[in-house]
């Protein structure tokens, strides 16, 4: 077996190793890898012609990606003690290089996260190249526990508390410069000098550090350098991080541990920090993050056989977007970033003017956010070619619709671009409720028929659903997946049925929540219930940010596909006749102001001299007037079940039909497309871990209160019956 650690030794005594794990893509820490660095630390200290040492990767891209978290798993299913001994075993092995006499030098190109990031931290010198791939943190809190190597000891004291915290208890990435402004890098230089460069490093020891203005270092030295200012820190911190992570445990343990690194000796913080990585890491928290994790991962295969459309001769570079539209503006920006080449067309020069005014907006967005500078912005701005004219997309390989959700209108986009492209070519719809199937049955090659269902804003929602009808071909949807994925989407394939996978579990929740509403309970106590849930926003925001246009369509669509239990509730009828859109007009259950920011009033919350100032946002009194039940309270939990329930049975419903293959698919399509509280691992887990003998009871309870949605889906009730579970491991 090949090694994983090559050693070479330079005439000037500096040793250097390349970690460069054989037939893999990533370098990952495990065993294996931790094993060979034990080893050649052996050797390294034998031999007393050592002057130096320098750690770097032979990947292309990436230094260490982490540990390896199928190590994590296999320790999740045993008692925490084992996880508590692995971190000490690797704290072993990285405090041996922390020991070593002479200078040591992480050369760092692409990713170094998590446990690369505390090999790193190991180190007495970090060299980091300058190329944008270059990224370097501890994201172990999105996977539920804390950093198990020292790494809340020794960055903090490396670059500060405050900035340890906010990497730490985010589970932070920083790029290049920013972690040398930070300090955690002593210095980036071009990628083709790192190797040269930090063997310089190991022989002199001398560095280009950032240097930071006395003034923030004297008030740094204030703050953090004595006890009674990291109690005060600590006093403010803490609460703060607590708050902040809801449904989350690890980011106030992260937290303490960084504190612990400055007020205990280092043998007893870093003990500490063991039994806290220990602890979390066999919490049904981080299992059903690491189950996520797992799932993101198996929703990048592609099909059997398929690797990205070349065999069926369709290799897609340049893609055509209908529609300049919000939706379509910000695919074909997400393509033009991503590299493709892009035709942007509508059926009005204002239209397409206005959609790339939109472009320009999101590439200055990341101008200003410093990820890319303004020329290199203006260039792909000025790549995309907007037009009114079919005949300009006639060399695109992909074209992705998002023109009016309107059959015919589809149809007809469809049909026109078969008269101008005539070489073989993928046709995809981000429709969000019509048939895939129907939109294509138009097509003289309906193998070339595919959905990519982008979620609104293209530029923040992570997910895209690839929907299959029954004569997309594999290459057909390999290349659609493919495309998706370099946009750097999360992606899940689906079956072409009503709502595809999250509109169709979407819609009885935002259904129920709707009813909730016209029965009497409080929206505010509805909005509170489902956030203290997890969910990134309440229900009525929701619907105001997907567009109350969009949702009353798609609750139609699907009412007409699953019949009466989806019918709308009647308090729809007076929505629609108000005419408001949500947030994009200014009007929609809440209020909005020219910023597109919701309305609210300030209110004292609390009694003392200093009384906390709460938001209370405005909902729109239209709304309220259309309310004609008395109101009606329910406590926090019976909002919950009625509302997280639906969504179960529905999910269930889903893969009865087999609109998607696995639990885990539509966990993640929920968790991504929705904002399902990953700390609860997707619906169906949630399912499992709350009982399906427990959930079939509430069913069968909201069903004889509530109606046709609640009753149990059948292989809910025959899972129960056996005692099952959806999740087999």
């Amino acid at each position: 077996m090949a090694d994983s650690l090559t050693k070479s030794t330079l005439p000037n005594g500096v040793v250097v190793l390349t970690i460069d794990l054989p037939d893999e893509k990533m370098n990952l820490l495990g065993e294996r890898l931790m094993t060979e660095l034990n080893t050649r630390l052996d050797e390294i200290t034998r031999d007393s012609g050592v002057k130096g040492l320098v750690i770097i990767s032979g990947k292309a891209d990436n230094f260490i990606a982490g540990a390896d978290v199928k190590i994590i798993k296999a320790l999740q299913n045993q008692p925490s003690q084992k996880a508590y001994e692995a971190s000490k075993q690797g704290k072993q092995v990285l405090n041996r290089l922390a020991a070593l006499p002479f200078n040591t030098v992480a050369a760092i190109h692409g990713a170094c996260l998590g446990g690369g990031t505390e090999l790193a931290l190991a180190c007495k010198f970090r060299i980091g190249s300058n190329s944008s791939k270059t990224k370097i943190g501890l994201p172990e809190v999105m996977l539920g526990f804390v950093p198990g190597w020292d790494g809340t000891i020794r960055l903090p004291k490396l670059i500060g508390i405050q900035e340890g915290l906010k990497i730490i208890t985010a589970g932070g990435v920083v790029d290049a410069r920013k972690a040398w402004k930070l300090g955690l890098f002593d210095e980036i230089v071009d990628r083709e000098k790192l190797a040269d460069r930090a063997q310089e490093v190991a022989t002199t020891g001398n560095v280009n550090r950032f240097s930071k203005p006395l003034t923030k270092q004297v008030e740094l030295f204030a703050l953090e350098g004595n006890p009674l200012g990291r109690a005060v820190l600590k006093s403010q911190a803490l609460p703060m991080v607590k708050r902040k992570s809801k449904g989350y445990v690890a980011p106030l343990e992260a937290a303490k541990a960084v504190f612990n690194g400055f007020e205990m000796p280092m043998d007893e913080a870093s003990d500490q920090e063991s039994q806290a990585f220990a602890k979390l890491a066999v919490t049904s928290i981080s299992k059903n993050l690491v189950g996520i994790f797992f799932a993101q991962s198996e929703s990048k295969k592609l099909p059997d056989g398929a690797e990205s459309g070349v065999e069926s001769g369709i290799k897609v570079e340049k893609v055509g977007v209908l529609g300049a539209g919000v939706m379509g503006a910000g695919i074909a920006q997400a393509a033009a970033y991503s590299g493709y080449q892009v035709v942007l067309k509508d059926i009005k020069q204002e239209f397409v003017d206005k959609g790339m005014g939109t472009i320009k907006g999101l590439f200055d967005s990341l101008v200003e956010k410093k990820k890319m500078d303004s020329a290199e912005a203006a260039k792909l701005v000025a790549a995309i070619k907007p037009t009114i004219d079919y005949a300009d997309m006639a060399d695109c390989d992909l074209v992705i619709e998002a023109v009016l959700e309107v059959m015919s209108v589809k149809q007809g986009s469809l049909a026109e671009l078969e008269k101008v492209i005539t070489k073989p070519f993928i046709f995809a719809s981000n429709t969000s409720s019509l048939s895939v199937t129907e939109i294509g049955s138009v097509s003289k090659n309906p193998a070339g028929i595919v959905g990519l269902h982008f979620f609104n804003p293209v530029h923040k929602m992570p997910l895209v659903e690839v929907v299959r009808t029954n004569k997309t071909s594999d290459e057909t949807a390999s290349a659609a997946q493919s495309f998706a994925l370099k946009l750097g989407k999360t992606t899940v394939t689906t079956s072409d049925a009503a709502g595809f996978v999250v509109n169709r579990i979407l819609a009885p929740y935002l259904r129920e929540a709707i009813l909730l509403m016209e029965q009497g309970v409080p929206m505010d106590d509805v909005e509170k219930a489902m956030k203290n849930f997890g969910m990134p926003m309440g229900p009525y925001e929701l619907l105001d940010e997907v567009g109350l246009d969009i949702s009353e369509k798609v609750i139609h669509v699907i009412h007409d596909a699953l019949g009466d239990r989806m019918a709308a509730p009647a308090i729809m009828k007076n929505i629609e006749e108000l005419k408001i859109t949500g947030r994009k007009g200014g009007k929609g259950i809440y209020l909005y102001g020219a910023d597109g920011r919701r309305q609210f009033v300030e209110e004292k919350k609390g009694k003392g001299l200093f009384p906390q100032k709460v938001k209370k946002y405005t909902f729109n009194p239209d709304v309220l007037a259309a309310i004609k039940a008395p109101r009606k309270p329910k406590t926090e939990g019976e909002i919950q079940d009625r509302l997280v329930l639906v969504m179960v049975n529905e999910a269930v419903r889903v893969l009865e039909e087999n609109i998607v293959a696995e639990p885990s698919q539509l966990d993640l399509a929920m968790v991504y497309g929705t904002g399902f509280p990953p700390f609860r691992g997707g619906v169906i887990r949630y399912a499992d871990q709350l009982g399906l003998q427990v959930v079939l009871q509430k069913l069968e309870f909201l069903s004889s209160l509530c109606g046709e949605n609640y009753r149990p889906a059948p292989l809910l009730v025959a899972k129960a019956g056996k005692g099952e579970n959806f999740y087999t491991e």
